[in-house]
């Protein structure tokens, strides 16, 4: 070969490597781009499933035991059914979608403050689609505590419940499915942190539904 067919030749390899590096180095900036965004898509969902839930997203850690599952079955109003191993009940039978039952009320209820006591047969139905209850007992009234409960509520009310609920073993109760938090004084730092580990994380949750 001559020396201007050896030049020629290397030329060309020169170039093919330099074609093979811009192939190589655009397919590992798009395999990067592609992984960027799964991370943004699926990572949250995967860490949190690896932390504390299972497929339905319950959270099984955060600042509570979990309580016992007594199951989700849909009743007819009237239905008997077994008693509520606790009150407020965080898990079991309750009301089918749109009865109407109390005063108008149908379960699940629509996410609001009430100022009438809802059965657990409803208040149940909204724990399921991942709502917060926010309960108080005061036979003699309770303004102030009510107002604090109330104050922690969105202006949006999706996924939240403030109802009285008697008889309740404290004067306050805070409710998620399968989690519960009593306490006898309010405790904003307590209550938000309930809150943040136990919103939307239920058999069937329904983030921003409004009844």
């Amino acid at each position: 070969m001559t020396k201007t067919e050896i030049r020629e030749e290397r030329r060309q390899k020169s170039q093919a490597r330099k074609r093979r590096r811009r192939t190589l180095y655009m397919a590992g900036g798009s395999l990067l781009a592609l992984l960027f965004i799964l991370s943004f898509t699926l990572g949250p969902g995967l860490v949190r499933n690896n932390q504390s839930s299972d497929v339905t997203g319950l959270n099984f850690g955060g600042p509570v035991e979990i309580d016992p599952d007594y199951g989700a079955t849909h009743i007819a109003v009237a239905s008997a059914h077994a008693d509520y191993a606790m009150r407020p009940a965080t898990s079991g039978p309750h009301w089918q979608a749109r009865t109407t039952t109390v005063d108008g009320v149908s379960a699940p209820a629509k996410w609001d403050i009430y100022d009438v006591v809802l059965p657990d047969e409803i208040l149940l139905h909204n724990l399921e689609h991942g709502g917060i209850g926010l309960h108080y007992d005061c036979p003699d009234g309770c303004p102030e505590l009510v107002a604090q409960l109330e104050g922690l509520v969105p202006r949006n009310p999706a996924q939240f419940i403030v109802a009285p609920y008697p008889t309740m073993e404290s004067k306050i109760a805070i409710t998620a499915w399968r989690h519960h938090l009593f306490l006898d004084e309010f405790d904003e730092a307590a209550i938000n942190e309930f809150i943040d580990e136990y919103q939307d994380r239920a058999p069937e949750s329904v983030p921003g539904n409004l009844y």
